[in-house]
């Protein structure tokens, strides 16, 4: 199945709510890789200095107290965490603000940005995409 060429997905979100949907939606798919989840994103951003286990897939909220998510795929960029070769980031809102979308264009790495919740048919077209960049890259 498309969903399982998928092997790790990350989440950092700071509402616990949006994990568990988050989780379902994915189960639903068909996914049956690992998910990490974070509530905090300074821990996202520790967990990521400390393993070589790169997400294939990361979906980051925009809207959360301490970091926000333009600023987490900014510290991902700047201290190089993720590879746009082999991670594919979506951005997630739960609105669909004009300036959010635009700032989330302009960020390297960011291939998509989604309106929360993250539906099963988008994330099967997210995980489609990554899979054929991935091929098309080897």
């Amino acid at each position: 199945m498309l969903a399982n060429r998928i092997k790790h997905i990350m989440v950092v979100d700071d509402e616990d709510d949006y994990h568990l949907i988050t989780r379902m939606m994915l189960k639903k798919s068909g996914y049956g890789g690992k998910v990490s989840a974070f509530q905090d994103p300074d821990i996202a951003l520790q967990h990521l200095r400390t393993t070589a286990d790169q997400p294939d897939l990361l979906l980051v909220d925009i809207n959360m107290p301490s970091t926000n998510g333009f600023e987490f795929i900014r510290h991902c960029n700047t201290e190089n965490l993720i590879s746009a070769a082999s991670t594919t980031v979506v951005l997630c809102s739960s609105s669909n603000r004009p300036v959010d979308m635009a700032m989330a264009d302009q960020l390297p790495n960011v291939s998509a940005y989604v309106e929360k919740p993250l539906t099963k048919e988008r994330f099967l077209l997210i995980a489609n995409e990554h899979i054929q960049r991935r091929s098309s890259a080897n």
